[in-house]
């Protein structure tokens, strides 16, 4: 059962669960997987239930196991890895659900804590692999490639693609082991050092004039930090540092990709084919297809070229009453995105 971007709907995903629950104690399903985004509505009007989702997951997969209840890291949920600011116009994701994180080590009955979330969030992995040629993600294909020769290639047709502004972004070239070994807490001590070794009184400066207010707001109202002794009271220093590194490149570009939609549709199903291939040659059976959430779409999903579908349960469906879920029978190969078209039902039946 392969759900997307629920953005913290909590009545659709205790609908969704007790589906999965009840199928799963049948026999006729035998996993659940959450294709990321499952915390921060996407409007201001929509109650939010990010926290007790996540939580509930997390015990959902305690008790059925990590085979049974799998999730994939969405770009909503790893800035809290980093301790990042997330937002998109007027609407500012990430402080409410900072705020409720630190409640959370305050609430004596809840078996979690806020380190617990943040050791869920950073072990997520970015894509599942399976024995029918599908592969899930969050976004969509990413620009990794094998070897020298193919990263060249790639490289160049991607260039020719993109506008003057994208141009001035680094361009990898990577590799699949970049992606399936990526170390969240590597990067994160190395640009920690750095900040240590910064002038931390320069980069608040710098901080509070990008965001025309103190610092000491800032962290209180992004982070819900009050003191500055407290260990993350400069979070919110790292994306300078963050931007400079390419690993973290690769990281926004495997989870923020507007696939199609930044680059056009011939350039992206070259990345789609080379993507897929690079994955198959690190995998146990052919990668033929991706099914992704993460953008917009009307009628809860759509085929983007012939080898991705892209899938939409609720909070991205044009109507939200179109949202899809996919039930995937991985014993039968799925070689195009139109294989897959049976196999979708509607969320809220």
């Amino acid at each position: 059962m392969v759900v997307t971007d629920l953005h913290g709907a909590g009545d659709v995903y205790r609908h969704l669960r007790d589906q999965f629950m009840a199928q799963f104690a049948a026999g006729k399903i035998d996993r659940l997987v959450i294709c990321g985004d499952l915390i921060h509505p996407e409007n201001t009007q929509d109650r939010d239930f990010s926290l007790w989702m996540l939580l509930d997951l997390m015990t959902l997969r305690a008790e059925l196991g990590p085979e049974a209840v799998v999730m994939l890291l969405g770009n909503h949920e790893m800035p809290h890895i980093y301790g990042m600011l997330l937002s998109k116009g007027d609407m500012v994701f990430t402080p409410t659900f900072e705020a409720a994180l630190v409640q959370l080590d305050e609430r004596s009955e809840s078996s979690y804590r806020r380190s617990d979330v943040i050791d869920f969030l950073m072990g997520l992995p970015f894509y599942a692999r399976t024995r029918a040629g599908v592969m899930l993600a969050h976004a969509g294909a990413c620009r990794v490639v094998v070897t020298a020769e193919q990263a060249e290639l790639a490289a160049l047709k991607y260039r020719s693609y993109r506008s003057e502004h994208e141009q001035t972004r680094p361009d990898g070239p990577y590799t699949i082991e970049n992606l399936l070994n990526f170390d969240h807490a590597a990067l994160l001590a190395d640009v920690d050092a750095r900040l240590a070794q910064s002038d931390i009184e320069a980069m608040r400066t710098g901080y509070e004039r990008m965001m025309g207010r103190s610092y000491a707001e800032c962290a209180f109202s992004f982070l819900s930090v009050t003191e500055p002794d407290d260990p993350r009271y400069n979070d919110l220093l790292r994306i300078t540092l963050l931007d400079q590194q390419p690993d973290f490149q690769l990281l926004w570009d495997a989870l923020f990709t507007q696939n199609e939609r930044e680059i056009g549709l011939p350039a992206y199903e070259y990345i789609v084919r080379q993507f897929l291939g690079a994955m198959s040659e690190a995998a146990p059976h052919e990668q033929r297809v991706i099914v992704a959430g993460h953008i917009k779409v009307d009628d809860g999903y759509e085929e983007v070229g012939k080898q991705q579908l892209r899938l939409a349960t609720y909070t991205h469906a044009r109507p939200r009453d179109d949202g899809r879920y996919l039930l995937l029978d991985c014993a039968k190969r799925v070689d195009s995105a139109s294989d897959l078209i049976g196999s979708l039902h509607y969320t809220l039946d």
